[in-house]
């Protein structure tokens, strides 16, 4: 029987000391088959990512890549190039982690993470 949609699994680093009681901060998303990367991240960054005091929170999104940079700043993720059969799925759920980076600047984030080189690229 084909289910139908995509299944995100979905963790986050936390954002002060208190929020690491129920750390890794699982969740499971459902979205439709055809959603793009970009739209399932920008989704996740409104209804999932908590909400950071001063509304500038910057997030880097990975899944066994970079996927996309979020910042409050910023109205949508900043993509990267991620092909489909390098993100991270496991028995055909999409795993994606976001990494808080606290009120950083986006662009200087957006920029270090821009130059790594992954998998002897």
């Amino acid at each position: 029987m084909k289910v139908e949609g995509m299944k995100v699994y979905v963790t986050r680093g936390s954002v002060h000391a208190g929020d690491d009681t129920d750390a890794p901060h699982a969740a499971t998303f459902d979205f439709p088959e055809d959603a793009d990367l970009k739209s399932v991240v920008a989704d996740l960054a409104q209804r999932y990512l908590p909400t950071v005091i001063g509304g500038n929170s910057v997030w880097s999104v990975v899944s066994n890549t970079m996927v996309a940079i979020v910042a409050g700043r910023w109205r949508e993720p900043r993509m990267f190039l991620a092909f489909e059969s390098d993100l991270d799925r496991r028995d055909g759920i999409l795993c994606l982690h976001f990494n808080y980076h606290a009120q950083e600047d986006p662009e200087a984030v957006w920029r270090i993470f821009w130059s790594f080189r992954t998998k002897g690229q």
